[in-house]
């Protein structure tokens, strides 16, 4: 593994620490531009409203700017977090809702206290979409959540990743509005101009006097995306692209070529949409194709581009974003040994191995939480991306395994502790996103969580900063009840391996006796001080393995591996 080149002069690693943080934010960038602004054809957010007088109090206004009818079958409303990278639905139209010319549509939490009756109710409890006040997006979409033709979008307050036109609007104060001005018609793609505060809101619904805007359906739409969009060399995806044809003058002859080179494909690849190579329809607008990762896949998150196209020479771009669950290129956080010797066999259930770009992991379903998982850490990880807060099942789990949720850690009274932390994983929006898959997540104490488990997780960073590489194991042991319904068990200790090495190439060569090795056992139950440091609950490696069953370091030669493991750090 290579982290320092000897023979490079310190000119060139100037140079080459711009380049890696010129890096850093362009993968940012694409990330978080993989859908074009576009104006809209027919339907805009025409206002909203985020806190008001009760809890989810808030509102979202359609407006059918266009001078004809809109049917809102297929239509979905969505919001993303601030700094997310998935959608998730407010409402959705299955059966044909006219909207008249000019007409304006509401949707309303069911905490709305205003006067105006909304067309439409959501519970934010159900759809897990109650807006932040201070930053997220709304977005309309025709087709499937994720991958439908983003028709229109607007970002307020703190959003950097989410559905943001330009530059994001500003967030509300409570019981005001975000208002598209020129009474919902003015479209220039960019939020910031396009909408201004209205003190206090004053939402319309289907029975207010329309306001067309004029215009029309001159442009050709897509958006795109793969189901599913995580998983393992070997596996296969369906890609989409959804096509919104242009109506002024009509769309023809639409077709869809896409460049699959990133995941190991073809340059110019067709899409279809006559009934093969998965397409489900023909005919529908819908073009796809089942696309098969190679086996040799490195992992990481890669992007796939396509351009929809007809015969009036229109064209739209669409990228969206596939992850590759094995070890990025280079990066082996088992390269020091598996400790459990977990295996890829869905047979072995209780010591199921997964592998993602950002770390491994040993999953144990009758746990519903990880045995441990081990990640390496140094500069290179860490960045300026957000943290993500997007907590969410692992969707990768074998068919007919219970995927936790975010959910049935509420009111357990115990915080949703990270394993690989999110702060070890700022490199990018998808590296951060990662450490919120609930299989890299467990029940945990808070004092536990935020205390001497914060400390050392910050420790480490400032190593990582001093030029140390750092090979990370944490786990749980023990068994002190359940939640989710007896589904998911909240450990007795949680505990954590690390081993240090000065940045370099050849590591596993690279250790020797006097390697330094840190061993931390922490109560995951009371009494515990939230104050405590990480050394008050320092051990040998040694003292984690006779706890747990590991077998810690197991490629470094025996010799070596018994006294790492054997001394108790005291730096």
């Amino acid at each position: 593994m290579k982290k320092v080149y000897f023979l490079i002069i310190s000119l060139c690693l100037l140079l080459t620490w711009f380049g890696v943080n010129f890096q850093t934010k362009a993968q940012i960038e694409v990330n978080q531009t993989t859908e074009a602004n576009q104006v809209s054809p027919n339907f805009v957010v025409s206002q909203f409203q985020v806190a008001g007088g009760s809890a989810n109090d808030e509102f979202i206004e359609l407006h059918n700017a266009s001078a004809n009818a809109v049917d809102l079958n297929g239509y979905r409303v969505v919001y993303r977090s601030a700094g997310g990278t998935n959608d998730v639905a407010f409402v959705e139209w299955t059966t044909s809702t006219i909207v008249a010319p000019g007409g304006y549509y509401l949707i309303a939490s069911t905490g709305y206290d205003g006067t105006v009756t909304p067309n439409l109710i959501y519970n934010p409890t159900v759809c897990a979409c109650s807006m932040s006040a201070t930053g997220g997006g709304i977005g309309i979409r025709n087709g499937a959540v994720n991958s439908g033709v983003l028709i229109d979008s607007v970002g307020y307050g703190t959003a950097t990743n989410a559905f943001v036109e330009t530059t994001a609007t500003t967030a509300p104060p409570a019981n005001a509005g975000q208002a598209r001005v020129n009474n919902g018609c003015q479209d220039s793609d960019n939020n910031a101009n396009d909408f201004s505060v209205l003190n206090p809101s004053a939402p319309r619904n289907a029975a207010t006097a329309p306001n067309t805007c004029g215009g029309g359906g001159t442009t050709l739409l897509a958006g795109g995306g793969a189901s599913p969009n995580s998983l393992s060399p070997g596996a296969t995806t369906l890609l989409t692209v959804t096509v919104l044809p242009a109506t002024t003058p009509p769309s023809t002859g639409i077709a869809v070529v896409g460049n699959l080179t990133n995941i190991g494909g073809a340059a110019t690849q067709p899409f279809f949409d006559d009934g093969t190579n998965g397409d489900a329809a023909a005919g529908d607008n819908i073009f796809s194709y089942r696309a098969t990762i190679p086996t040799t896949a490195t992992g990481g998150t890669f992007t796939v581009s396509a351009v929809a196209s007809d015969a009036q020479t229109r064209t739209a771009n669409v990228s969206f974003n596939i992850t590759i669950n094995a070890p990025a290129a280079g990066e082996n956080p088992l390269l020091l040994g598996n400790p459990s010797n977990a295996t890829e066999d869905i047979a072995n259930e209780n010591n199921y191995l997964m592998h993602k770009p950002q770390y491994s992991l040993s999953y144990n379903r009758s746990r519903a939480t990880a045995n441990w998982v081990a990640w390496r850490l140094d500069t290179s990880w860490i960045g300026t991306a957000p943290r993500q807060d997007d907590f969410r099942p692992d969707t990768v789990l074998p068919a007919g395994w219970y995927q936790v949720t975010s959910f049935d850690y509420s009111g357990s009274g115990y915080d949703r502790g990270h394993m690989t932390p999110s702060g070890d994983r700022t490199r990018s929006i998808p590296d951060n996103s990662a450490t919120f898959l609930m299989t890299n997540i467990i029940p945990q104490l808070a004092a536990n969580n935020q205390g001497s488990w914060e400390d050392f997780e910050s420790y480490c960073r400032t190593q990582a900063q001093a030029g140390q590489e750092i090979y990370i194991v944490s786990g749980v042991v023990g068994n002190i009840g359940t939640i989710a319904q007896g589904r998911v068990i909240i450990p007795q200790y949680t505990w954590k391996v690390a081993l240090f090495l000065p940045n370099g190439t050849n590591d596993l060569q690279r250790v020797t006796k006097a390697t330094r090795t840190v061993g931390i056992i922490v109560p995951n139950f009371p009494p515990l001080n939230i104050n405590a440091t990480w050394r008050e609950f320092r051990v040998s490696v040694d003292a984690v393995e006779v706890l747990t069953g590991n077998n810690f370091f197991s490629n470094v030669p025996k010799i070596t591996q018994e006294f790492i493991e054997r001394r108790r750090d005291r730096q």
